[in-house]
């Protein structure tokens, strides 16, 4: 399976993503309670007290809130983080088109959260998503790519990427950022590919900064020889 540079990449492990899967979900929770804890959520106590409909009762407006953060985190670090969550980003995955290997747009990133993102809101509460999750594996003894109902229904196949070894054979040349210092190998790909977005930090605003004088803008080309921008 090809990645976004054009090198073949081998599909990833299934119990891999599974956990992946289920680093995230408990990432969100987190994120969600440390929210409440801190009165960003001052009022979902109150909502809950007033809005108890059947199943979920005084959990109704948990799980929402839950459903809802989930899918902005899944967006975010799916279409802007080059189609890595926090938790595939540790277990070297990574999600991409499957018809070229190309990175995922907004599109196509929704598609792939809407199976198991969506399912958290089943009832009973937790263990309706988990089921719900598990089962969107069925399909992947049936496929060579190991791809899963939401894989299939977005057009996504996850590969084996280790983001810091992407330049082992020196396909990216040391490149120095704004301040003179050498960018990290995550930075370089994302100026080499054009992929200065949410999360470039300052290795990938570098190339935006620095183009300002000739220096910066012989420095840019120099990074960006030999390679063609994505299209999205």
């Amino acid at each position: 399976m090809d990645g976004p540079d054009g090198k073949p990449y081998p599909v990833a492990a299934v119990w891999r993503r599974a956990l992946a899967r289920l680093i995230d979900a408990i990432t969100v929770f987190f994120i969600q309670w440390m929210l409440t804890v801190i009165q960003l959520l001052w009022f979902m106590d109150d909502v809950s007290t007033r809005w108890q409909p059947d199943p979920w009762g005084r959990a109704t407006a948990a799980v929402l809130a839950y459903v809802f953060f989930h899918f902005v985190y899944t967006m975010v670090f799916l279409r802007w983080n080059e189609g890595q969550t926090p938790a595939m980003d540790l277990l070297n995955l990574r999600a991409v088109r499957t018809k070229d290997g190309s990175h995922l747009g907004l599109s196509r990133c929704a598609a792939r959260w809407l199976v198991g993102g969506a399912s958290w809101i089943l009832p009973p509460v937790v263990l309706g998503g988990l089921v719900v999750n598990a089962a969107t594996y069925v399909t992947v003894p049936a496929d060579r790519r190991r791809r899963t109902v939401s894989d299939w229904l977005a057009g996504t196949t996850v590969i084996a990427y280790d983001r810091d070894k992407e330049d082992s054979e020196g396909d990216l040349d040391e490149v120095l950022d704004e301040f003179g210092q050498p960018m990290s190998v995550r930075a370089q790909i994302r100026q080499k590919y054009g992929l200065t977005g949410l999360f470039g930090g300052l290795g990938s605003s570098g190339g935006r900064f620095g183009d300002r004088g000739p220096r910066g803008r012989s420095r840019q080309r120099d990074s960006l020889r030999g390679g063609d921008s994505l299209t999205m």
